[in-house]
């Protein structure tokens, strides 16, 4: 009796350090910690969709490329721990029933239990509960930044201070173009020649251009630099002046009737033009400068030899 309550003793003090084993901890963040399977389930969410990004299709050779941002996945998924914890103590995590509301609309989706289950499945949710935990995740998140970036503001004068010293909003002369593309040869002499007679570029460009991407515009196809487009096509519009009309330029294409609208002088983008891009860019450094000051309450321990 005494051997068998000695066993029985032994295999409930081992069961705690058995599950340690096949389930480690990888990260610790303040009072809570990450385990091995629940970094596995975000980082093949991460995968799924970085592969879908990129065009990659999901295999054994595509995931290995990604696994050099395990360990760099796992800081950023601790500090996004740290961050929910924060968003619980303020008072933004979700409450259940927006939660559950949310998750009706999924299950509406899907009228078949199995055609959610695969559904599921292909994104890398395992089950409906984990896409409950997830949602109620990243809505706490959403409401926390978004509490946060309407503090965050930027002056004009320093939106105009960074477009000033910033290269990239420096361009080169600007080709502002239109084109009406057409199966043949003769197709383009007619459009020529109802281009002579004083018809609108555009309108003609409306009514017979096969190019899908600017017919509905007349043929614009914006103010683009030197480099945008293939070698037949931009010699015959940089050989242009404001204003003239090329004669067909024949291309794997088709062949294309070219207006030279205007020519924009190397310059900067207007400011006016840039200025939300702009914003949005400071104010997206200003947001991660801002997270690492939230999460300071949160110590972050992470053990990435353990992944």
């Amino acid at each position: 009796m005494r051997f068998l309550f000695f066993l029985l003793t032994l295999s409930l003090g081992l069961a705690p350090f058995a599950r340690a084993q096949e389930d480690p901890v990888v990260a610790q963040v303040g009072p809570e910690h990450i385990t091995k399977s629940q970094f596995e389930l975000r980082f093949g969410l991460f995968v799924k969709s970085a592969l879908r990004q990129l065009g990659l299709p999901d295999t054994e050779e595509t995931r290995a490329l990604l696994a050099q941002y395990r360990a760099p996945y796992l800081q950023a998924l601790a500090e996004e721990r740290a961050l929910l914890l924060l968003a619980r103590r303020q008072g933004f995590w979700p409450m259940p029933d927006s939660v559950e509301a949310r998750v009706a609309e999924l299950v509406k989706a899907f009228p078949e239990e199995e055609a959610l289950r695969k559904a599921l499945e292909g994104a890398g949710v395992p089950d409906l509960a984990t896409y409950r935990t997830l949602l109620a995740e990243a809505m706490a998140l959403e409401a926390l930044e978004a509490h946060y970036r309407t503090e965050l503001k930027v002056s004009p004068a320093a939106l105009k201070a960074l477009w000033l010293l910033s290269p990239e909003y420096r361009h080169p002369a600007l080709y502002c173009a239109r084109h009406i593309l057409v199966p043949t040869l003769e197709a383009a002499k007619k459009v020529l020649a109802r281009l002579a007679k004083g018809e609108a570029f555009a309108q003609v460009a409306k009514e017979v251009s096969q190019d899908p991407g600017s017919k509905e515009a007349g043929g614009d196809l914006g103010c683009e630099p030197e480099g945008t487009y293939i070698p037949a096509f931009e010699k015959a519009l940089l050989s242009l002046k404001p204003g003239e009309v090329s004669p067909p330029v024949g291309t794997e294409f088709g062949f294309h009737v070219i207006l030279l609208e205007r020519l924009v002088p190397p310059g900067r983008y207007p400011l006016e033009e840039v200025a939300e891009e702009l914003a949005q860019g400071v104010k997206d450094k200003a947001w991660e400068r801002l997270v690492r000051f939230l999460i300071r309450p949160y110590p972050i321990t992470l053990f990435p030899e353990r992944l």
